[in-house]
């Protein structure tokens, strides 16, 4: 099995990257998904955050309202630095255990990680890889997704800046072009990733 590590800047398109890597046959880790499931009511977690911010950030039925807490932390650079510590444990521990469950199968695992280089998780993978895109992209993702301007740059800052990530990465795919372009770039990483790993088999290594 061969684990690649995916980030990229907040709403630079690295979810439909990783929706291309699964239409070509790779199995897809998505560590949001694993955070939300941290969070899910009566998790340590989500007790953990009741005591350290509050009821006021429930809906009615019991749920955490993850977008009021989201606009709270992003805020609060040393509230979201609580809450990512209570979170991460979590998703690292998860990721951990799916690339157990597939370490002898052949093929492709990809960890979804939006802060792949931030939670050191980068050293879980074989190969990372980094999605980046234009400030105009980003945006127009982020309002497509019902987060306005000033949300997006305090969840951007956050972040590390993308040139940072992008020095660390094996490799990075440019996102300013169609669906289409990306699925090309998807595809050609794929297949040198798979040549390569075949000819480290042949040496022996």
């Amino acid at each position: 099995m061969i684990v690649i590590g995916l980030t990229g800047s907040f709403a630079s398109g690295k979810t439909q990257a990783a929706d291309f890597f699964k239409k070509h046959g790779a199995k897809v880790f998505d560590a949001d998904t694993a955070a939300r499931r941290a969070l899910r009511r009566g998790t340590a977690a989500y007790r953990a955050v009741l005591k350290m911010f509050g009821r006021d950030f429930l809906k009615r039925g019991g749920d955490l309202d993850r977008r009021k807490l989201a606009r709270h932390v992003f805020d609060r650079p040393r509230d979201l630095k609580k809450l990512n510590i209570l979170i991460h444990p979590g998703v690292i521990v998860e990721s951990l255990q799916t690339i157990e469950r597939f370490r002898r199968s052949e093929g492709v695992l990809v960890l979804d990680a939006p802060l792949l280089f931030e939670a050191r998780m980068e050293n879980l993978a074989d190969y990372t890889v980094v999605v980046r895109a234009s400030s105009g992209k980003i945006f127009g993702h982020a309002k497509k997704r019902g987060i306005d301007r000033s949300l997006a740059e305090k969840i951007l800052s956050s972040q590390w800046p993308i040139e940072k990530k992008a020095r660390r990465a094996d490799f990075v795919i440019d996102n300013d072009g169609s669906p289409a372009d990306l699925e090309k770039k998807v595809l050609e990483i794929l297949q040198t990733i798979k040549t390569k790993t075949e000819g480290n088999a042949r040496n022996g290594h």
